[in-house]
């Protein structure tokens, strides 16, 4: 994947945009340095070839804007260890008096007064979110701000979790380290309100403070004001989902985990998780394809799965030669009503849910090896399953800011002939989705005309809506005006207002770390289009309701499902069974540690 190597440097750095400026703008009219005698020595050692180094080492940023970015990210540091993470510990001890140590002697706090309420209440969980209103803040001295912190940490009976994640940070005046500081932050609390009951808070402040260094952190009274922006208070009477895996059958033994292997490179996508109910008895059947192999579980009585990958004809592990080995689907491809299964480079034909018989011979079905993903649809109506096949594109040596990757081939539409014949119509139909590198494509009707209509994601821009004109061929549609998307690798769809039109969600990059960084750039550094692509690149998952009229209105800031991590194959479902779509929004890319996961 592009992903794990692009952004390798990005994950190992607090600056991680730094390394993304320096990969996609090769010129500027300024002196530069290369990017290595900017980035830490553990940092520049961990690039996986010397490609990058070399993409790399191109002209980036002048030396005093690229030394003003480390001092920033620098001094970040020196906060998340010397000063949030007392106070966290403060708040954890419910301890008021070291809480007060912490702030300065002329400490003002504020609050939004006559807040603007968002409430949540199910059978499930309740939930309060207060945000400013316009109205002037309620004023806090340093008495009643403590009180206010503690008044959040008493719905936790016992010590939770608390962690405060660095948002923004720069000095009050550009360039003026030595004067006053401000920033935004994330203060989150979790646990247990009770017995099984969890809970959660979650603040974000803005603060301001002197000069961060370890000396004054350290000394206590460092902080001279904090606004509470947003709060938002949750509480469950039980938690929604447990872990069940070897309790329902799965052993979690045969599929790749990068925690077990810190000493070596991190596989960043290691599978899939595929649902058919190919033996029709009513259970839902799971596949899962791993870079280790495959294993077929039987869905039984009481959620319970068998293992019979062998009894069904499948192989554990594919032969090296067998191409695309994490690409599957479930899919009717000869229309008797039971469904076969495409599995890497072979094709398997489902015999009533008895067995499942290799016809890869009889088929002239050859996909690319980076396959990454099968998306199935009827897309002619002509009674038969076609696919389309998602390609992960290629590097290349100039910017990716442009949004296209290095590969002119791009992704494949297959239309089904019947009888085990398949057709590539990707040029007749226009579906190459251009020069994008896809991890996956969503077919739904985005006009409601009958028509299944694809969504194309782009791992480096905006995907792209092809319109299914209902005669074989595509007609592209940009959803927004501009950089809308970036990093995407992951999609999903469902009508989540339940006014009949379906909407899109896009898994795409989020970094408090990037949004820091681009935030702190001198507006004029680069050209405006530039400064917009840029804030695209971190500016996390989108969300895009469908209007009508082949109208999407982009509301991921708005709804506030944007700030989700790195994150990789979201889904629609209805979780609670309150007829509302619920989404699952995953986050993290490759985390190093269970304790210390990256989202």
């Amino acid at each position: 994947m592009m992903r794990r190597r692009s952004f390798y440097i990005v994950g190992a750095s607090a600056l991680s945009l730094a390394a993304i400026l320096g990969l996609s703008l090769r010129s500027s009219p300024r002196p530069t340095v290369p990017i290595e005698t900017a980035l830490p020595r553990r940092v520049w050692e961990q690039g996986s070839s010397l490609e990058d180094r070399e993409v790399a080492s191109g002209p980036i940023l002048e030396s005093s804007e690229r030394e003003f970015l480390w001092q920033v990210e620098h001094h970040g540091n020196l906060l998340n260890r010397y000063g949030f993470s007392a106070l966290a510990e403060a708040l954890r001890r419910a301890d008021a008096a070291a809480l007060n140590v912490l702030l300065s002697a002329d400490f003002t706090g504020w609050a939004p007064q006559h807040p603007r309420e968002v409430r949540l209440e199910s059978d499930y969980a309740q939930v309060v979110r207060q945000e400013d209103a316009g109205w002037p803040p309620l004023r806090l001295d340093r008495n009643q701000f403590v009180a206010r912190l503690l008044g959040y940490r008493r719905l936790f009976p016992q010590a939770p979790k608390v962690k405060l994640a660095l948002m923004a940070l720069s000095p009050s005046v550009r360039g003026d380290l030595d004067g006053s500081w401000q920033g935004t932050c994330q203060l989150r609390m979790w646990g247990e309100t009770g017995p099984g009951r969890p809970g959660e808070v979650i603040l974000y402040l803005g603060y301001q403070l002197p000069r961060p260094t370890q000396e004054t952190l350290g000394h206590g009274g460092w902080l001279r004001s904090v606004t509470i922006l947003q709060t938002q208070e949750a509480q469950a009477l039980r938690f929604l989902l447990h872990e069940v895996t070897a309790a329902r059958g799965l052993d979690a033994r045969h599929f790749h985990d990068n925690w077990s292997h810190p000493d070596s490179p991190p596989e960043p996508v290691t599978g899939g998780v595929y649902l058919a109910d190919y033996d029709r008895d009513g259970f839902l059947d799971m596949l899962i394809t791993d870079v280790t192999g495959y294993v077929l579980y039987r869905g039984r009585p009481g959620g319970r799965f068998e293992d019979v990958t062998t009894q069904m004809g499948l192989l554990r592990v594919l032969p090296p030669e067998a191409g695309p080995k994490l690409a599957a689907a479930f899919a009717d491809l000869d229309g008797d009503g039971w469904e076969d299964l495409i599995l890497g480079g072979n094709v398997y034909r489902n015999e009533e849910g008895r067995r499942f018989r290799d016809v890869t011979e009889r088929t002239n079905l050859h996909l690319p090896n980076d396959t990454t993903g099968l998306a199935l649809a009827d897309f002619d109506r002509d009674g038969r399953i076609d696919f389309y096949v998602t390609r992960p594109g290629k590097s290349k040596r100039h910017s990716w800011i442009d949004g296209r990757s290095g590969d002119s081939d791009g992704n494949h539409l297959y239309r089904n002939l019947g009888n085990w014949r398949f057709e590539d119509v990707t040029a007749a139909s226009s579906t190459d989705g251009g020069h994008r590198s896809t991890f996956t494509a969503l077919w739904f009707d985005a006009d409601n005309d009958g028509w299944p209509d694809l969504y194309v994601i782009n791992e480096f821009g905006n995907g792209v809506l092809l319109h299914n004109q209902g005669n074989g061929r595509f007609q592209e549609q940009a959803l927004v005006t501009g950089p809308g998307d970036f990093g995407s690798m992951g999609a999903a769809c469902g009508d989540i207002n339940n006014d009949g039109r379906i909407d899109l969600y896009v898994a795409n990059m989020y970094s408090k770390a990037g949004n820091r960084v681009i935030g702190n750039l001198r507006p004029d550094v680069y050209p405006p289009e530039v400064m917009a692509r840029l804030r695209s690149l971190t500016a996390g998952s989108q969300l895009y309701l469908n209007r009508g009229d082949n109208r999407f209105e982009p509301v991921g800031a708005k709804y506030q499902v944007s700030a989700i991590g790195w994150a990789y194959g979201p889904a629609l479902v209805d979780l609670d069974n309150d007829g509302w779509l619920d989404l699952y929004a995953t986050c993290g890319y490759v985390s190093r540690s269970r304790s210390e996961p990256d989202g």
